[in-house]
């Protein structure tokens, strides 16, 4: 094997999800993504993997939490809009 190895840090992702899904789940994405070039520049590859491998499910995390937080919200506010309309379902 020469030089250093690649393994993904999901930074971006961590931010993007941190900004857009749900902050209290992206923050320990950030966490871990920020650990993992200085794991492998230090040459502790198998910690720089399992940063990489927790940044990566927090991310996952955020984002699915996220959407179905997003979606009951425009749920909840499509029925209190009907409800103030008057308009009766079922």
């Amino acid at each position: 094997m020469s030089g250093q190895e690649n393994i993904p840090n999901y930074l971006w992702q961590s931010i993007v999800v941190t900004l857009l899904c749900c902050l209290p789940l992206g923050i320990p994405a950030i966490v871990f993504a920020a650990k993992v070039n200085g794991l492998v520049t230090a040459g502790q590859i198998e910690e720089a993997k399992a940063a990489s491998s927790k940044a990566k499910m927090w991310c996952w995390l955020s984002f699915g939490i996220g959407i179905v937080v997003i979606i009951t919200q425009v749920i909840l506010q499509f029925g209190a809009i009907m409800l103030a309309a008057g308009v009766e379902g079922y």
